[in-house]
């Protein structure tokens, strides 16, 4: 596999809250962005990709299909003599000018932001929140805990966030702050909102009662009572 990147990935907010967006194409599109802060843009090839996702490289070219569909990112390819593809260029279209002055215009004319509110007026109030909600879940688990790369791990996040049948963000911020403070990763994170949904954890405050300490000293003296009670009666 070709060396991974060094480089901080950057997804800005017009990316992270896209509903369109499946949450391995906002990740993949955090990896480009890492890639593309050496020479201005990707070289990685579909193989690479597949391969450090662990996917199929029909799945990591529909993802950058619709990743440059909505306008985040444009493609270049060389060519040589016989037509044969020598290189591809993954470049970032900026919704902002870069330092350097130079932002990527989009195709349209249209900037980033007004093609994804045109996107959200078309879809119903329901379906936005819904999506809307894991996508911002997916975000502050990524800023606040790990990048998740695995697509398994993904799917298996994806899969408790919908089942979460309260505030997902809120439940999701007490969670990923706990494992956090405690040094646990995106796999306990997974398993303490499993735990959570088994037992119906459906507000902030029932999830924030679930990490609060244990009064460590009040369950032994509770415990020493009740055993006095027994032995002595009364």
């Amino acid at each position: 596999m070709e060396e991974q990147p060094s480089y901080y990935s950057i997804i800005p907010a017009n990316v992270r809250y896209d509903e369109d967006l499946k949450p391995m194409e906002i990740i993949m599109y955090g990896e480009i962005t890492a890639l593309a802060n050496k020479f201005g843009y990707a070289y990685a090839s579909n193989n690479y990709f597949a391969k450090l996702y662990n996917v199929h490289k029909k799945t990591v070219s529909t993802w950058i299909s619709h990743l440059k569909e909505k306008g985040y990112i444009n493609t270049a390819v060389i060519r040589d003599e016989n037509m044969n593809v020598i290189e591809r260029k993954i470049y970032i279209n900026y919704p902002y000018p870069q330092k350097n002055g130079e932002g990527y215009p989009q195709k349209n004319g249209d900037p980033i932001h007004k093609k994804t509110e045109e996107n959200n007026t078309s879809n119903n109030n329901t379906s936005i929140n819904r999506d809307s909600d894991i996508n911002q879940s997916f975000s502050y688990i990524t800023n606040n805990l790990e990048m998740i790369t695995s697509p398994l791990k993904a799917e298996e996040l994806e899969y408790e966030l919908k089942n979460i049948k309260g505030n997902k963000l809120e439940i999701v911020e007490v969670a990923t702050n706990y494992c956090k403070e405690n040094g646990k990763g995106i796999n306990y994170l997974i398993k303490v909102l499993k735990n959570w949904n088994n037992e119906n954890i459906d507000t902030k405050e029932k999830a924030q009662a679930k990490i609060k300490p244990k009064n460590t000293k009040q369950h032994d003296n509770d415990f020493l009572a009740k055993k006095r009670k027994e032995i002595l009666g009364g």
